[in-house]
Formats: structure tokens, C-alpha cells, sequence
């Protein structure tokens, strides 16, 4: 088997680390309830999922591994309600992360920084129906939480919103790949990450 083609080793280390990055992003994910929280979440989800990330790419070190593990997250999440329209920016993106990765092998740290950064604005999908889908979805939530909850989120995720979504999320996720970095020293230094 080619060296760079995904095993049944790096597939036991792709569900091992997707548990545990999807343990790690469910706190924030639950918080999104509350409708400031859910403008935060995607800046949420990158600070704290750092760690089983950059252990995934640290392990595996292969085209694919992080797309797989990034899919069945998204897949995971629309099975259990959220959009499914938020594949379609999700899905690109986590590839397109992947990609920007793999440029350095998987062994430069400021392309993993990069694709970790690009990576984490998947969650940004979650919140497409605000935007593409408005109407209707402001209907399903005032049906589903009462209208006060309605109001509240209509005016909070407003076309002026998506700079400010897409800066935290940017820099949720520069300091959730830096603090993994810093507690993941040893690891990086044996994966041969420079």
C-alpha cells in the first residue's frame, strides 16, 4: 500500500480523534442556544478544537484524514437537525483546509496554522439559513422558541454580522491552534512538524 494512502491505522486514529474533537465542540455547541453564543460559536468551536485536530494531522499526516473526520462531523450534525445547507459551505471548506495542509506535508507549522484556521470556518455554515433562507428559517425559530427568541436572533445575525462572525472565528481559531501547539510540544517535535 502507498505510504500516503490512508490504512486501517489511520482510520482507528480518524475515529479516535473525530470522537474527541466532536466531545470537545459539544459544550460550545450547546450554548448556542443562547443567541449571543450562537454568533460566537464558530470562534468557540475553533478555540477549543485545537487540540484533537492538530493530534489527528500530527498522527495521521495524510491527504484525507482531516476532510473524513471534518465531513462526519458536518454529517453527524445535520442527522441530528441542524441545516443541511450548511454543507455546502462546510464540506469545501474542511477539503480546501485539508489541502492547504498537505501543501507542507503536513510537517509546517504555519500551514497547519492556516489550514486549521480555514478549517474552522466550517461552522460558519451552520448559520447560512440566517442569510439564504431567512424567512423561512426566522419562521421555524419563532414556531419553535416563541417570537421574543425570534427577534432577538433576527437582529443579532444581520448582513452587517458576517465580517464580525468571520474576525473571532479567525481568531478563535489562531488561539486554538496556538495553545494546542503549545501543549502538544512533544508531539510536534516527534511528528517532525516545524
Amino acid at each position: 500500500m502507498e505510504k500516503n494512502k490512508i490504512d486501517v491505522k489511520d482510520l482507528i486514529n480518524i475515529g479516535l480523534f473525530t470522537a474527541l474533537y466532536f466531545i470537545f465542540i459539544a459544550p460550545p455547541g450547546i450554548l448556542g442556544i443562547i443567541p449571543i453564543f450562537m454568533l460566537l460559536l464558530p470562534a468557540m468551536i475553533g478555540l477549543i478544537g485545537g487540540i484533537p485536530i492538530l493530534l489527528l494531522i500530527t498522527k495521521t499526516q495524510k491527504f484525507g484524514a482531516l476532510s473524513i473526520c471534518g465531513i462526519i462531523i458536518c454529517l453527524m450534525l445535520a442527522i441530528m437537525g441542524h441545516p443541511w445547507i450548511a454543507l455546502i459551505l462546510s464540506v469545501p471548506i474542511i477539503v480546501i483546509a485539508d489541502w492547504i495542509i498537505s501543501i507542507g506535508n503536513y510537517k509546517n507549522l504555519k500551514l497547519n496554522y492556516i489550514g486549521y484556521i480555514v478549517f474552522s470556518i466550517w461552522p460558519i455554515g451552520n448559520l447560512l439559513p440566517f442569510y439564504f433562507m431567512r424567512n423561512d428559517y426566522l419562521q421555524f425559530i419563532k414556531e419553535k422558541y416563541g417570537i421574543a427568541y425570534e427577534r432577538t436572533v433576527e437582529g443579532i445575525f444581520s448582513i452587517q454580522m458576517v465580517p464580525v462572525i468571520m474576525l473571532t472565528t479567525f481568531i478563535g481559531a489562531w488561539f486554538g491552534i496556538w495553545i494546542a501547539s503549545q501543549i502538544l510540544k512533544k508531539h510536534i517535535k516527534h511528528a517532525g512538524i516545524i
